[in-house]
């Protein structure tokens, strides 16, 4: 199974609550307690995910006492392959594509790799192409299913009325 880690999902979280706040005030500085609050996250996950993502070109830590985290660039800016690389290190599904820590045990008997290679290229670049801003906002990201799904619901929406008279 191919899975995010819960700091991913976690650090997604945050990210997100940040730029619900962006468009509004870029500069807006958020502490970690204000968006442990917004969140639910503890405050422990909190600032471990918030030290982890200040080391990324896409958020901005100031320290002291009126210090906190914010976004460094928009939303639509920040790619999911951006958070994952920050949070989990780089795409690699397998030990034999190139962007492993690991070296395969048997890469040089093994005629797979370049097929994984391909199939970590492509989680790659989807990951790429879904930002911060759609994530938040997926009804932008697929149109057609948000049309499809209104659609279907004003369709088999009873009211009592409705029910009444069938």
């Amino acid at each position: 199974m191919i899975r995010l880690n819960k700091m991913t999902d976690y650090g997604t979280v945050l990210l997100s609550a940040m730029a619900s706040n962006y468009a509004n005030d870029p500069m807006r500085l958020h502490s970690s307690v204000g968006l442990s609050r917004q969140t639910g996250l503890t405050q422990t996950t909190t600032q471990k995910i918030l030290k982890e993502l200040a080391g990324s070109d896409f958020v901005h830590a100031e320290r002291g006492k009126s210090g906190g985290y914010r976004l460094h660039r928009p939303a639509a800016d920040i790619s999911l392959v951006d958070i994952v690389e920050v949070l989990e290190g780089p795409i690699a599904l397998t030990s034999c594509v190139t962007t492993s820590e690991e070296k395969c045990s048997v890469r040089n008997s093994c005629f797979l790799g370049g097929n994984w290679e391909k199939i970590n290229t492509a989680i790659s670049h989807a990951l790429k192409d879904v930002s911060l801003a759609d994530l938040c906002n997926p009804d932008d990201m697929f149109p057609e299913q948000f049309e499809y799904n209104n659609n279907i619901q004003s369709q088999t929406s009873l009211t009592p009325s409705k029910m009444e008279g069938e």
